[in-house]
């Protein structure tokens, strides 16, 4: 891969494929009925959406009633993403149906600490070091939010060799020394560092080093890149009986002043489920009282259809919590993930009935793309998802005026003008 155009230039399906699978997945959302389903919008529109108010105006600077406007969305402020396979980006043919609605990734399988460092006091290794870059670099063409994922694990059968037998400042000198590294070479390419995991049932670099270095390890990451945040990252962060042990983990973090910018869960789903349960476990995300994102989200099934199905109750149920701010896809192929059912994509680089539901959800029912016309004062008045806009109106002569407007939740609406430029007057007495 050289880039996002490559990318999305390879990314073209049969039309006759996409139709006849997506009319599948029509029938298969249709199951999901009830009143909850209603319900359950009307909750995603109030948290999500904000108010947005375009004005037009003419050449003699009065309001345009009847003119025709186009709203088109194009990027979310929410991230959709997945963690980026091994092998690097996908280069199988697919297709623009799946890929669109993602803003995201996460290069987690490529930044482990020993594969980085295999060699103590040695520099980064070099031909990892280049695979990292590279993904990077796809991701910045793609203008993708990024997750480095974990940057120093409490697990010691996740560290390097070399350093599992050190203690007191010879590992906190090559916990920080190693996060130097990183954040010197790679930095500002990332928006979220894992900065010390799998901390529920390991403590190896605080009981061997101290919480000082933990510490260090959180406020180091903005001081070093300013647009990147420090997250606190939990498997599983949502089960019952591991959902206290997040909170007592962030209770003394708190109190022993250690940063934490975002929480981060990985969290799998998988038989029956039923959206009661649902909501009592999702609903756990509220208790942490700060940002979350969903790191890793793995949705199976027993079959296509259930996956499918399952996969739509679980994205509506977490669209719910006003407090998540992203959703990070675990794989996009079975052989990424522990339930095959939740893969994203077939053998043949094809989106899978729970992959094209997930396109259905993020960039249909959650997207703003609407044609209206400004009332009799001038205004186009609508409630939007967040994020990246292409704005135009046309005036009754035929004139097109266009903006792009960058849109926030916010509890006042934003309001937005477009009218013509003004045209030069006459100069020294000439037109």
């Amino acid at each position: 891969m050289k880039g996002g155009q490559v990318l999305r230039s390879r990314m073209m399906l049969s039309v006759w494929c996409v139709l006849a699978v997506c009319c599948s997945v029509g029938a298969w959302a249709q199951m999901l009925t009830g009143p909850w389903v209603e319900q359950s919008q009307q909750r995603i529109d109030e948290v999500r959406k904000t108010s947005l108010r375009v004005i037009v105006m003419g050449r003699d600077g009065k309001p345009v009633p009847g003119a025709k406007v186009h709203i088109q969305q194009t990027r979310h402020v929410f991230d959709v993403g997945f963690v980026l396979p091994q092998a690097g980006w996908p280069d199988a043919e697919s297709d623009e149906v799946f890929w669109r609605c993602f803003n995201a990734v996460s290069i987690q399988r490529l930044t482990s600490w020993p594969a980085l460092q295999p060699d103590r006091d040695a520099p980064l290794n070099g031909e990892q070091a280049r695979r990292v870059g590279q993904a990077l670099s796809v991701a910045d063409s793609l203008d993708f939010t990024v997750r480095w994922g974990d940057l120093v694990s409490a697990d010691p059968g996740r560290l390097p060799d070399w350093a599992v037998g050190l203690a007191g400042p010879e590992l906190a000198n090559a916990v920080l020394g190693y996060q130097r590294e990183v954040l010197s070479r790679f930095g500002r390419s990332v928006d979220q560092f894992d900065a010390y995991t799998q901390t529920l049932a390991h403590d190896h670099v605080d009981r061997l080093a101290g919480l000082a270095v933990v510490r260090r390890l959180y406020e180091s990451i903005p001081a070093a890149a300013a647009d990147a945040v420090a997250c606190a990252r939990f498997d599983d962060g949502l089960t019952i009986g591991r959902v206290q042990k997040v909170q007592r983990r962030l209770t003394t973090m708190r109190e022993a002043f250690i940063p934490v910018g975002l929480v981060a869960i990985d969290q799998r789903f998988s038989g029956p489920l039923e959206r009661p349960a649902l909501e009592r476990t999702i609903g756990r995300i509220d208790q942490f009282n700060r940002p979350v994102v969903i790191s890793g989200l793995e949705v199976g099934g027993d079959s296509p259809v259930s996956a499918a199905i399952n996969l739509e109750m679980v994205l509506r149920t977490l669209m719910e919590r006003p407090n998540l701010q992203g959703i990070w896809f675990t794989g996009l192929t079975a052989e990424e993930l522990s339930e095959p059912g939740a893969a994203l994509l077939d053998d043949d680089g094809q989106p899978t009935a729970a992959g094209l539901m997930v396109d259905s959800l993020f960039h249909g029912l959650w997207w703003t793309d609407l044609d209206t016309q400004t009332d009799e004062l001038g205004n186009v008045r609508v409630r939007a998802f967040p994020g990246a806009f292409h704005l135009s109106a046309t005036l009754h002569d035929g004139t097109v005026l266009r903006t792009e407007i960058w849109l926030v939740k916010s509890d006042d609406p934003r309001v937005v003008l477009l009218e013509p430029v003004k045209q030069a007057g006459k100069v020294g007495g000439q037109d």
